[in-house]
């Protein structure tokens, strides 16, 4: 039998699909503010957010004759036809938030418009007015939310512990204190102020008022314009990411929206820079004519569709790479560094999916890019110190083979040999060779060379008391991959053809990967020959990959392919083409040494190997003095 609900069961579910939890009241009443053209704002949470909520603003307050339509389901200022659909400029236009809001809880409404002399109180339960009084006020509006879920137990019994819910609402506050910095946010928990947000119209200064000093100075400003779009904000450099996507922020004409697809796009444009699963951070506002945007796809307008946008993911792509490859920046070790915080920082550190709580756990722990150092074993280790030799001759290129590893048995003194210092400048006699280096490869290039450590970092002594260490495997990892990048891109891969083809036996899933991406193999330098229903022979392989050591490989490469749609991703195998890659280990002579640097400092990004980590690292003097407590 097919039952027709009453409204009161009607209006319980619909609000059901908008107020989730306490912090979507917050969300919900913010954007009204906003709308309402509120300068200054304040939420006030006490004694846990379900039994009071408190959100203040000076905007223009809700007209007197309104307020009866107000608490109404669809009943909204905002829209006037479905046209308005395709134009929408506010944060809020279904009619849905107050109607919501007050079937859950228990609302009092204190507004005021310019035009009264005095402002109107309403308490408001079930979605009905239920008294009405006049006071003296100021002019804007004030909501109080008491008891919510108070007449739907079941979702109230769902609701987490007072510290989570409310970070749920401190993760709100700071979305939309990002997104608005022309508005000042206040927020206060039992009587103590948690944030203060002053507004400035200067974007980094209050971003930098948000998120701090530690993302700020990492922040790199990207700014475009272009028919339909204006895209401006900041992207972080290599030297800062985080172990999930809670700091890419991206709003489209004032709305914080996710996007999976542009999300991708743009941390595909950090491979090679960071490490693997590591994330940006990124801050991206994009105007774009609302005509071209659907907000209406989601309760939570936070997924949005954008015609076009194809376009606008290549725009950010081009920006992102632009931007990164002129502004990579050394690792510095740093010894002992007082972090400054920031006013969210001070209270905590939450998971941003709690803008649309329907998170069940904390977050990770963020992961900074001031790397903790770790402890090493240097009993039977040595310092190769290697002076006195000749550079000023041309050399042959680098050729390195593997070694096993030495391990080293004498004690420390029985193993330096000791030279006169050597100058290691592997510069051209023309100056035109460092016009377009950064500084750290003209200081580099112009260093002295003093040994090596573990046989894997070489350390070179530059002037102004600094010293360099490079580790050799980082550095050539990212020599080959350059390397192999460009041979990809001009369809010049060298290849080897294997003596004894190798047999590779394959899932049938593993068997649909191969035989979609035969010609985008081929490029990379793999050839593959069906050898029955379940098999194939693989008979060439790209050069820079070297002797094959096993199947793992292949078998790896083919199950990222099928768990990405069956598509190869080039560059994804080209972060694996270290086979050929001087190891940690290897004895490397002066020649080879000074080919390595020079082959480094012509990359396009010589300061990190395609893993993300750093291929050289900047230290001072005074760093080691202050060790040695001097």
């Amino acid at each position: 039998m097919i039952n027709i609900l009453d409204e009161y069961t009607v209006s319980k579910i619909a609000a059901g699909e908008i107020i989730e939890n306490p912090a979507s009241i917050v969300k919900e009443l913010l954007e009204n503010s906003i709308d309402a053209g509120a300068k200054n704002i304040t939420v006030e949470v006490k004694d846990g957010a379900a039994n009071y909520l408190r959100v203040s603003d000076d905007g223009s307050g809700i007209e007197k004759d309104d307020l009866k339509y107000a608490f109404l389901r669809h009943a909204t200022s905002k829209l006037k036809t479905s046209d308005d659909l395709f134009n929408i400029h506010s944060l809020g236009f279904r009619g849905e938030a107050l109607a919501s809001i007050s079937n859950v809880s228990k609302l009092t409404c204190i507004t005021k418009t310019k035009s009264d002399l005095t402002a109107t109180v309403v308490e408001v339960e079930n979605g009905e007015i239920k008294s009405e009084k006049n006071i003296a006020s100021n002019e804007g509006t004030t909501f109080i939310i008491r008891d919510v879920f108070y007449n739907t137990p079941v979702r109230k019994k769902y609701l987490k512990s007072e510290n989570l819910e409310f970070s749920y609402i401190f993760d709100v506050v700071e979305k939309l204190s990002l997104s608005r910095s022309e508005i000042s946010f206040t927020l206060v928990r039992d009587g103590k102020v948690v944030v203060s947000s002053i507004a400035n119209e200067n974007l980094k200064n209050h971003i930098h008022s948000v998120l701090g000093s530690d993302i700020t100075r990492n922040l790199v400003e990207i700014e475009h314009e272009e028919e339909g779009y204006k895209i401006k904000g900041f992207i972080s450099n290599n030297m800062l990411y985080r172990s999930t996507r809670n700091h890419e922020y991206l709003f489209v004409n004032g709305r914080f929206v996710k996007n999976l697809e542009i999300a991708r796009a743009i941390e595909k444009s950090y491979k090679s820079l960071i490490p693997l699963n590591r994330f940006p951070v990124y801050l991206l506002y994009i105007e774009i004519d609302p005509k071209l945007v659907d907000v209406n796809i989601h309760p939570k307008k936070h997924e949005i569709k954008l015609s076009n946008e194809n376009r606008l993911i290549e725009i950010l792509d081009m920006l992102v790479r632009e931007k990164l490859y002129k502004n990579t920046s050394i690792f510095k070790v740093n010894f002992e560094e007082k972090e400054e915080k920031s006013i969210f920082e001070e209270f905590g550190s939450f998971d941003n999916n709690s803008f649309d709580n329907n998170s069940n756990e904390n977050s990770e722990e963020d992961t900074w890019f001031n790397r903790p150092t770790e402890k090493t074993n240097t009993s039977n280790e040595f310092i190769k110190v290697i002076d006195g030799i000749d550079f000023s001759h041309e050399y042959d290129s680098l050729e390195v083979e593997d070694e096993k590893r030495e391990k080293c048995t004498d004690s420390l003194s029985n193993n330096i040999t000791k030279y006169e210092n050597i100058s290691f400048n592997v510069a051209d006699k023309s100056d035109e060779y460092l016009v377009e280096k950064p500084q750290i490869l003209k200081d580099l290039l112009n260093s002295t060379y003093k040994g090596s450590l573990f046989k894997t970092y070489l350390i070179f002594e530059s002037y102004e008391d600094k010293f360099y260490i490079v580790d050799q495997h980082a550095a050539h990892e990212r020599i080959n991959y350059e390397k192999f990048k460009r041979e990809f891109e001009e369809k010049s891969i060298e290849r080897q053809v294997l003596l004894s083809p190798l047999l590779v036996e394959v899932t049938s899933e593993e068997r649909k990967v191969l035989l979609e991406n035969t010609e985008n193999l081929k490029n990379l330098g793999f050839y593959f020959e069906e050898f029955g229903e379940k098999s194939f022979l693989l008979r060439e392989i790209p050069i820079i990959f070297g002797k094959p050591s096993g199947l793992g490989f292949i078998h790896e490469l083919l199950s990222d392919s099928y768990d990405n749609l069956y598509k190869v991703d080039p560059y994804k195998i080209m972060t694996k083409a270290c086979k050929a890659s001087v190891k940690a280990g290897d004895s490397l002579s002066i020649e080879e040494i000074k080919e390595l640097i020079k082959l480094l400092s012509n990359c396009d990004n010589p300061l990190t190997c395609p893993h993300g980590r750093p291929t050289i690292l900047e230290l001072k003097k005074y760093d080691l003095e202050r060790l040695f407590l001097r």
